[in-house]
């Protein structure tokens, strides 16, 4: 299939970076993490007796007609208990929306959430296509952008077309939801809303830390002499004495350098595929995109796969990794990281199930370390969105619909934004003369168990936060509520909180206000224009041969991490890349690299 032409808005506008990237990562979650508006609504208690002012209007109206009389959204009516089927490629959880959260969308809207997560389902592949194949793969439908332009030409996705208009919040976003539905179908319709979008403009960056890169107990690391680190060696080396120091944790757990798992793995193996980066490559498909517009196989010894899975093979080699890794999934890496049984980080939202302003001032938060030869690869903000994004199935009943686009618009909304990013007022937060403060369940609730109040949902806290794990505006966007984004580490109250003693040791240390500063300082940061288009869809062959060498990557990643030794490690590597070759590696390898030209084509248009 061939792509649309890309609009000149989405070549210049769009890729235009200045300075740093990433409004929030991504993937993952807190993205970042893993982990924004211009409404003039104010975030009310999610108490269920109250109706605030924020999802009045969310709810009420928008569109002006062509003879002048407002239209408003149909009404939505609440009296029945809308079991909504949500498949959800972002989430890491399937079931029933539960806790705090799912009571705030059971009392707002008469619903619950019923999470169908490919990811964790098993086989994501086989529900995907069986539930195509049944006309209904969801109510709600959360997938990247190819595999929703497939199910737009497959008839199972809504036209929003002519209502979504009507929905105040959702057309703060207008331009960049016109934008990338202009490149899907016959570019006429809107079908789909892109995902972690924001307003502050495309060539903004608002984080306070870049995505990926290595991370450390600040305690730790000046422990063993805080070492100058050169390249990974040095780094391997300083997280080997950290662990010889500290085997276990201080409640005699076993605690390891690094700590994996597998249900994030797609294509190939997460944990390596995000490490690349720190070498100046991303991983899309059977390919990896530089930051100088190169494509290169991922098969290609002398890229970034082949380097940080030889990484992660040194430290096995050297007693680094956790044994669990191979077998266990991401939520018991996160009960490990709070824990502290882990001492490597490389996502920016890892930092929420530890870091807190206490632990700063103890000198032990988790800080980044620079490794002199890395180029990170800094995607800038997602103003257009992140290359997934949300849409409605076809096969909703009219009453459904309606009550879907009104929970859409309020997930848009300032308070429904608010209330992703940082929980609830008066339990995560509090606000006094127009500034938001977390409370101290709010900067522990990532870290510990933080219990939540019957009347609120009960149970704990971050087992009852939003399982969705994608959201329609992104942490950096900002609350017209305070001027300030929604994300909460970027208060202005918690970034006071947050200069503790290891943040003033660090900057003391490397000579600059954070890793942000400091890599830009060194040149070791290239900043990659963030782009959101439609890419070409898989076809039938294609699609058979991606899955096929997707399974031959990972399961050779993953028996390559814990080679017996350099001899093995090397036969498996060569091992693998025969079997891919036999499988039409080269086909695929081919079209991708004609898939993602578009976007090299429009990045270069960008610089």
């Amino acid at each position: 299939m061939k792509l649309k032409k890309v609009s000149s808005l989405a070549l210049t506008a769009v890729l235009g970076a200045s300075m740093l990237a990433g409004c929030g990562s991504g993937s993952g979650t807190e993205a970042t993490s893993a982990g924004t508006d211009t409404q003039t609504e104010t975030t009310e208690s999610t108490d269920a007796a109250e109706t605030t002012e924020s999802t009045e209007e969310a709810t009420d109206t928008a569109e002006t007609t062509e003879s002048g009389e407002t239209a408003e959204a149909p009404a939505a009516n609440h009296d029945e208990t809308y079991t909504v089927d949500f498949y959800d490629v972002a989430a890491n959880f399937q079931g029933i929306q539960p806790g705090w959260y799912g009571k705030i969308v059971k009392d707002k809207f008469n619903m619950d959430l019923n999470i169908i997560a490919p990811q964790v389902s098993g086989d994501g592949a086989a529900l995907y296509q069986t539930r195509c194949a049944a006309g209904a793969l969801g109510d709600l439908i959360i997938l990247d952008n190819a595999d929703m332009q497939e199910c737009v030409e497959s008839g199972l996705v809504h036209d929003l077309t002519d209502v979504i208009s009507q929905y105040p919040n959702l057309m703060k976003y207008e331009k960049q939801i016109k934008e990338f539905n202009s490149m899907m179908g016959d570019g006429s319709k809107i079908y789909a809303i892109p995902l972690e979008m924001n307003n502050n403009g495309p060539t903004e960056y608002k984080q306070l830390h870049v995505y990926t890169y290595p991370r450390m107990g600040w305690d730790m690391y000046n422990e063993v002499g805080a070492p100058e680190l050169k390249n990974t060696d040095d780094l391997l080396n300083c997280l080997k004495d950290i662990q010889t120091a500290h085997p276990t944790n201080e409640n005699g757990d076993p605690a390891y350098a690094i700590s994996m798992w597998k249900d994030w793995d797609s294509q190939y193996m997460e944990n390596v595929a995000q490490l690349t980066k720190w070498y100046g490559q991303e991983v899309n498909g059977s390919v990896m995109i530089g930051t100088d517009n190169s494509i290169v196989p991922l098969t290609d010894k002398d890229g970034a796969y082949y380097k940080m899975l030889k990484f992660f093979y040194q430290a096995n080699q050297m007693g680094l990794v956790d044994p669990d890794s191979a077998t266990q999934d991401w939520n018991a890496v996160v009960s490990k990281m709070q824990d502290k049984r882990v001492y490597l980080y490389w996502y920016s939202w890892q930092y929420g199930f530890w870091n807190t302003p206490a632990k700063g001032e103890e000198g032990v938060n988790y800080v980044e370390i620079p490794v002199a030869d890395t180029n990170l690869y800094q995607a800038s903000d997602t103003y257009y969105g992140d290359g997934r994004v949300i849409a409605v199935g076809s096969q909703v009943s009219d009453e459904n619909f309606a009550r879907l686009m009104e929970f859409l618009d309020w997930y848009a909304s300032p308070e429904g934004v608010q209330i992703q990013h940082a929980g609830t007022e008066g339990l995560t937060y509090t606000v006094e003369n127009g500034k938001y403060t977390l409370t101290e369940d709010g900067l522990n609730r990532f870290s510990a168990e933080v219990a939540v109040p019957e009347e609120m949902g009960g149970g704990n806290w971050n087992d009852g936060n939003n399982q969705i794990n994608q959201w329609i505006v992104a942490s950096c966007d900002i609350n017209p509520d305070t001027g300030e984004p929604y994300a909460s580490d970027m208060w202005s109250t918690s970034i006071e909180m947050n200069q503790t003693k290891t943040t003033k040791e660090w900057t003391e240390k490397f000579g600059a206000a954070d890793d942000v500063e400091y890599l830009k300082k060194n040149n070791m940061m290239t900043v990659v224009p963030s782009i959101n288009i439609a890419l070409a869809i898989d076809t039938t062959d294609i699609s058979l041969i991606r899955k096929q060498c997707g399974d031959i990557i990972k399961d050779a990643s993953w028996r390559m991490v814990f080679a017996k030794d350099d001899a093995d490690f090397d036969a498996q590597w060569d091992d693998m890349t025969s079997s891919l070759e036999g499988l039409g590696w080269a086909d695929l390898v081919a079209f991708d690299t004609e898939k993602y030209q578009p976007m090299i084509d429009a990045r270069k248009a960008a610089q």
